[in-house]
C-alpha cells in the first residue's frame, strides 16, 4: 500500500471511530466508471444539442469556446438546458443510466466505511447506491427532495445516501445543473438548508473526488461558510492530488471553510485515494 496510513489526522480517525463522520462524493469518483467530468459533460451537451436540430454550428462553437474556462460551466449549462428543453431528461438518462457503469474499486472502499453516517454525493449517477446494496440492500437513498426523511434519518443516527443534486433515474423529480438550480437549492429552499448546515457543524466531511474547482463544490461551500463560522463547526478533510496543491491553498482551504487538504498521488489513476479509504476503514 502506496498510502501510508499515519498521514490520516487524528481529528478524523476520532470522528470515523465515533460515527460522526461523512463522506461527500465528487464527479471524479465517478469518471473512474467512465462518467464525465464537468468539460465533457458539456461538450456532450453541445453534441446532443446539435444532433436534436435545438442550435447552430455557430453557437456550439460559441458554447465550446467558453467551456474551456471552469468559472463559465454554469453559464454554458444553463445555455444548454435551455436549448435541450424537452430532450434534457433524455440526454440525463442516456449519459449516466444508459451506460451502467460498473463500481470502481474506489465506490467499494466508500461503502465499506461501516462507521460512516451518511454519505453526500453531487452525483447523478446510481454507482454509489448499486456498490452499497451488495451488502445493505435495503440502504435509504434520498434527492434534495426527501427533508422529511433526511431529518428522520439524521435524528435516528441510521445510515442514508443523499443525492444532492438530483438522481438520474427520477429527473422529473429536478436535476440541479445550471447557476439558478444550485442558487434555488441552497439559498431558498429553507428546510434543506437547515438540513445541509446540521450535516457540516454535526459530522466530519471527508471529500471524495471533489474537485475544489467545481463550480458545484464551490456554491456549496460558500453557502456552508455563509451559514456559519468555520471555526465553530468540526473539521473537514479533502483528499486532493498532491501535484495540485501549494501551500497557499492549503492555508486558505484551512482558514476560509475549516477543511484540511489530505495529498494522495495522481499516478496509477489514483489509486492512492482508495488506498487511503481502506486505510481509514482499517484503523479500528
Amino acid at each position: 500500500m502506496a498510502f501510508d496510513p499515519a498521514r490520516i489526522p487524528g481529528k478524523l480517525k476520532e470522528a470515523y471511530l465515533t460515527n460522526r463522520c461523512a463522506i461527500l462524493v465528487g464527479a471524479g469518483a465517478s469518471a473512474g466508471a467512465g462518467l464525465p467530468l464537468w468539460g465533457k459533460l458539456l461538450d456532450d451537451m453541445v453534441k446532443a444539442a446539435l444532433a436534436y436540430g435545438v442550435i447552430a454550428p455557430e453557437k456550439a462553437i460559441q458554447y465550446r469556446q467558453l467551456a474551456t474556462k471552469p468559472d463559465k460551466y454554469l453559464m454554458v449549462a444553463s445555455g444548454l438546458k435551455d436549448d435541450l428543453r424537452i430532450y434534457f431528461d433524455e440526454f440525463i438518462e442516456t449519459t449516466f443510466i444508459t451506460p451502467k457503469p460498473a463500481p470502481t474499486e474506489l465506490h467499494k472502499a466508500i461503502v465499506a466505511l461501516d462507521k460512516l453516517q451518511f454519505v453526500l454525493t453531487t452525483n447523478y449517477d446510481t454507482i454509489i447506491e448499486r456498490a452499497c446494496r451488495v451488502n445493505n440492500p435495503d440502504v435509504s437513498v434520498c434527492t434534495f427532495k426527501d427533508t422529511g426523511e433526511i431529518q428522520r434519518r439524521l435524528s435516528k443516527r441510521e445510515f442514508f445516501i443523499l443525492k444532492a443534486h438530483g438522481d438520474a433515474t427520477k429527473v422529473a423529480n429536478g436535476i440541479i445543473l445550471t447557476d439558478a438550480d444550485y442558487r434555488d437549492l441552497l439559498f431558498r429552499q429553507r428546510g434543506y438548508q437547515s438540513l445541509l448546515s446540521a450535516m457540516f457543524t454535526m459530522f466530519t466531511i471527508v471529500f471524495v473526488g471533489a474537485s475544489m474547482t467545481d463550480p458545484e463544490i464551490l456554491l456549496l461551500l460558500n453557502y456552508i461558510a455563509d451559514a456559519f463560522t468555520p471555526s465553530s463547526g468540526p473539521s473537514h478533510f479533502a483528499a486532493m492530488a498532491q501535484e495540485d496543491i501549494t501551500d497557499v491553498e492549503k492555508e486558505r482551504w484551512f482558514k476560509d471553510f475549516n477543511i484540511q487538504l489530505i495529498p494522495v498521488s495522481k499516478a496509477n489513476d489514483y489509486a492512492e485515494l482508495t488506498e487511503f479509504l481502506v486505510a481509514l476503514k482499517a484503523v479500528v
